[in-house]
């Protein structure tokens, strides 16, 4: 491989020291170790080789892999998740912890391991003392090497796909979004109705026009916000009627006179 490539990986990545499993693209793995989550799909995922889309030191053995050939491949905590920094564990009282959103209804309550959002940073329940809580910033496989074993399954050469690689990365459902290029450094994308109300939405989108740019050479993309009218809500706007006795057929004009102008009926109406 060389920087730059589009690819498809497959792999599974666990922590050296225990085996913990950290992720993975395969459905039998994720469920042999009891991490499976059925929201997640299951399968080789789309990156650009040197972008960043892995750890560096994944991105860098990348350049020594061949596709349809398993690799393996140690990484250095410095070059995983990086050395864990214990001035990011803090620590927060209960009534804090037990007022955030996900657990303000009562049916779920703050467990070790589990990630909260606090004051727009994620972090992880490390423990409980005297009524409060630590809370580590640290991602959650700092100071840890990782071990990858992985498979570089595709090479994508098309635009298109390269183009639908970078939503993937950026967001996810890639075909859910329409893609026209309108010239060679110029694309019109459709918006699916996933987004509109998405509030990660907001940022994701400036990750994939950057992308865009970087990868693929784009200097102007657009990105199109449709709202099409449904078909029950055009049968509505067509009927608007005040009578409360109104059973819609009334206003229907059925004749077999080939000399009828409409009118006619709507004088006996009257009368």
């Amino acid at each position: 491989m060389k920087d730059g490539d589009f690819i498809r990986l497959d792999f599974d990545a666990f922590v050296k020291e225990t085996e913990q499993l950290v992720d993975t693209t395969h459905e039998e793995v994720a469920r042999e170790h009891d991490v499976y989550n059925e929201r997640v799909k299951y399968e080789p995922i789309a990156l650009v080789v040197g972008s960043g889309h892995v750890v560096k030191g994944l991105d860098r053995d990348l350049l020594e892999a061949e596709k349809g050939k398993e690799r393996e491949v140690e990484v250095p905590a410095e070059e995983a998740f990086g050395e864990r920094d214990p001035k990011l564990v803090e620590v927060f009282p209960e009534r804090k912890i037990l007022s955030l959103p996900e657990f303000r209804k009562g049916d779920l309550y703050p467990a070790d391991g589990m990630e909260v959002r606090i004051n727009n940073r994620i972090g992880i329940i490390a423990g409980k003392f005297a009524g409060r809580y630590r809370i580590d910033f640290n991602p959650r496989f700092a100071g840890r090497t990782i071990v990858y074993k992985y498979t570089v399954k595709e090479v994508l050469e098309e635009k298109e796909d390269r183009l639908r690689a970078i939503i993937e990365s950026a967001y996810a459902y890639p075909n859910e979004f329409g893609v026209e290029f309108t010239g060679e450094d110029a694309v019109d994308i459709t918006l699916p109705d996933m987004v509109k109300l998405d509030q990660s939405w907001a940022m994701a989108k400036f990750k994939l026009v950057s992308d865009l740019r970087a990868h693929l050479n784009l200097s102007k993309v657009r990105l199109i916000e449709e709202y099409v009218k449904k078909e029950e809500e055009k049968a509505e706007e067509e009927h608007r009627c005040d009578d409360p006795d109104c059973d819609h057929g009334s206003h229907e004009h059925e004749c077999d006179d080939p000399d009828c102008t409409h009118e006619s009926h709507s004088e006996e109406k009257k009368e």
